[in-house]
């Protein structure tokens, strides 16, 4: 496995948009009615967020409080997935101090709309039902991908017979996952509620953003930058015909816009596209000396997309570093195949 150099990792961490509005109708908040107290006399309030809209966001929650002096303050907290995907959700956690009381519901203090990969490398294997005398969320992650992911974590809902949800619960972090690695995740409720849970829901995954590099065998590889506000599947590259391949869905109905960046290996070298396995030409590409970088349109519904042309890398050249930062606004890539199943 190659391993990059630190100053690698800086030059190939996507960035995201600024904060844009986003329509209160396109997120929802499902707060659980049940409170529950901990030893150490923290109120727990629990719900889920969910993302209603066609763009991956970033939600920071709030709920108002009176302290035991009477005074009237905002807890604030952000969903146990750093990223809410579109059709997709996330549990929170409020913990209320001891002698301090909740004012109404929790709310959205801000909507940050952003683009982040949702990978479809990683295979989850788990039961939704407690396990054990600790009524335990125990499973295992296998990476299928061509690159190691970080900080990997696992979280959920938890629920009683009645479908009442408890507690919600983040998994340990899984500091390094190697291609083709499995690795064991298990969280456990608070034991104030233990006694009551019987199976998890609202599952799914929070994960740094990985390096993005596509191994091509005999210690070769391709750096390369894909952007796009979409769904992507099975990205692979296909060495008899220098390709990238994958599949796409753009979040939004009509489509839209895709960037690939790749090293630029000669003064001349283009991309080609194909769409479905034909030739496409709602493209451009354009070349800066050290990058290929290729935009084209994303019809709506679910393509499959061919980019020919690109090549392979025998040692890690640091011209390449810039790759990810020469863009001044990146579209980052969001997986095609949900891990979980949001309930």
């Amino acid at each position: 496995m190659l391993i990059l150099p630190a100053l690698a990792l800086l030059a190939f961490t996507l960035l995201v948009f600024a904060p844009s509005v986003y329509a209160a109708n396109n997120y929802e908040i499902k707060t659980s009615d049940y409170t529950f107290v901990d030893s150490a006399g923290m109120t727990s309030v629990v719900g889920v967020i969910n993302n209603k809209g066609d763009t991956p966001i970033k939600a920071t929650l709030g709920l108002n409080i009176v302290d035991k002096d009477g005074q009237t303050k905002v807890l604030q907290e952000t969903p146990y997935g750093r990223v809410l995907f579109p059709s997709k959700g996330a549990p929170f956690k409020f913990m209320i101090e001891p002698e301090s009381r909740a004012v109404g519901k929790p709310y959205v203090l801000s909507i940050e709309e952003v683009n982040q990969p949702y990978f479809d490398t990683l295979i989850f294997n788990y039961t939704n039902m407690a396990v054990g005398e600790e009524k335990m969320l125990v499973g295992t992650v296998r990476n299928n991908g061509p690159f190691e992911f970080r900080n990997l974590s696992v979280f959920a809902s938890v629920h009683d017979e009645n479908t009442v949800h408890l507690d919600s619960v983040r998994t340990n972090i899984i500091e390094v996952l190697l291609p083709g690695e499995e690795a064991t995740f298990m969280a456990m409720p608070d034991p104030a509620i233990k006694s009551q849970v019987y199976y998890y829901s609202c599952a799914g995954f929070d994960v740094d953003d990985p390096i993005t590099t596509l191994p091509v065998g005999d210690g070769q590889f391709i750096p390369y930058n894909l952007q796009a506000v979409a769904k992507v599947s099975s990205l692979r590259y296909d060495n008899t015909t220098d390709s990238i391949m994958f599949g796409i869905k753009h979040y939004n109905p009509n489509g839209g816009p895709a960037i690939l960046q790749v090293p630029q290996m000669f003064e001349d070298q283009t991309l080609t596209v194909l769409l479905d396995g034909k030739p496409y030409d709602e493209t451009t590409v354009t070349l800066d000396g050290r990058t290929v970088h290729l935009e084209f349109f994303v019809p709506s519904g679910d393509h499959e997309v061919q980019v020919q042309g690109v090549r392979t890398i025998p040692e890690f050249p640091f011209a390449v570093l810039g790759l990810a930062s020469v863009t001044a606004v990146v579209i980052a890539l969001a997986r095609f195949k949900a891990a979980f199943k949001i309930s």
